[in-house]
């Protein structure tokens, strides 16, 4: 404190300019308000600085991380590929040997055959043949058996061996007498028969219908009567009205409740039903025996004045004629000409070598 008081009086006697030097102490103040706050910028520059490096940093860290997975992830699936193609190359590999194990065999049997004498083709040709039988015998297919009989003709074209003309003029036989049998149309009969069944529903039943009642002539009016004979005469007409005797020429039919009629129908259709299961199996007597059952029906529960009861019962009539079972002929004379004049090729062929 002795020291600042001994050091303004020297400079107060030196510069004349006192008033200026008592101005400086307010200018010191705010150059230290102006540093302080420079220094708190300055602080939080810093502060953010270091937020940010650390930042970077983390996120540094965190990429090496991903990087570090990703690689792992590489690895692992370069690896599986690898493994995926040492197991396709592994099966190429047993499939081309599987190939020549195949070749080799089918090669083994077409020398077993007789490939020198054509034996593979008359092994397939005998094979079609037999096919052309079973179809013709067992499901009466005309059309499959004509073109197994067609494809075993052309194995025995390619041979060009004079030994088997006789089993190709036999295939051609069979061929045109497969044409010409009489074939039965079992789409158009099952089409025909689906329609009756969906007119059933439609079809009236036979009802009785009773007439009016005419008038009873009484031979002439009656005097009016008064009091109980009035009466008693009004009771009398009543009761007679209820009871008509009328002459019929045939018993009427009974009127049918809607329960019964809904069985009729039901029954008529199960015995469509039935004829067209027939078609589709080859029973011509369970078929025909279906629809005159059929016939009957609607005959004898249907209104046969109807028009679509007429038209049911024409078409049933027609169906009844229709051909439900395809006779094929029979086609086993060339299969057992070939297999007669393969034995012999193949007996000579043995007796040369």
């Amino acid at each position: 404190m002795s020291e600042q008081e001994t050091v303004p009086a020297p400079v107060a006697e030196e510069k004349p300019g006192a008033q200026s030097e008592d101005a400086a102490p307010p200018a010191s103040g705010r150059g230290g308000r102006a540093a302080a706050v420079v220094a708190v910028v300055a602080l939080l520059l810093a502060v953010a600085a270091l937020a940010g490096s650390g930042w970077l940093a983390w996120n540094q860290r965190r990429a090496e991380h991903a990087r570090t997975a990703l690689t792992a992830q590489v690895a692992s699936l370069r690896a599986r590929l690898e493994e995926s193609s040492a197991r396709l190359a592994r099966a190429e590999a047993a499939n081309a040997a599987g190939v020549r194990d195949l070749r080799r065999a089918l090669e083994s049997l077409r020398t077993g055959l007789g490939r020198e004498r054509g034996g593979w083709r008359v092994a397939e040709a005998e094979y079609l043949l037999s096919i052309a039988n079973q179809r013709a015998q067992l499901s009466a297919d005309a059309a499959t058996a004509i073109a197994a009989l067609q494809a075993a003709d052309r194995r025995l074209a390619a041979l060009a061996d004079p030994a088997f003309r006789p089993v190709r003029e036999r295939i051609a036989q069979e061929i045109a007498a497969l044409r010409a049998a009489p074939v039965a149309d079992v789409t158009g009969i099952e089409a025909r028969l689906g329609a009756l069944i969906a007119s059933v529903g439609t079809l009236p039943t036979a009802s009785a219908h009773v007439a009016a009642a005419p008038a009873v002539s009484r031979g002439g009016e009656r005097p009016a009567a008064h009091g109980w004979r009035q009466v008693l005469h009004a009771v009398g007409e009543s009761l007679r009205s209820l009871v008509v005797v009328r002459r019929v020429d045939h018993p009427p039919r009974p009127m049918l409740a809607p329960d019964e009629r809904w069985f009729l129908r039901q029954n008529l259709t199960l015995q469509l039903e039935t004829a067209r299961l027939a078609v589709l199996r080859g029973e011509p007597a369970l078929y025909r025996t279906s629809l005159e059952t059929a016939a009957r029906w609607l005959e004898e529960y249907f209104d046969a004045a109807a028009p679509a009861v007429r038209a049911a019962d024409a078409e049933i009539r027609g169906l009844e004629g229709a051909r439900v079972v395809t006779r094929l002929p029979d086609i086993s004379g060339s299969l057992r000409l070939l297999r007669r004049i393969a034995a012999r090729t193949t007996a000579g062929a043995g007796a040369g070598r």
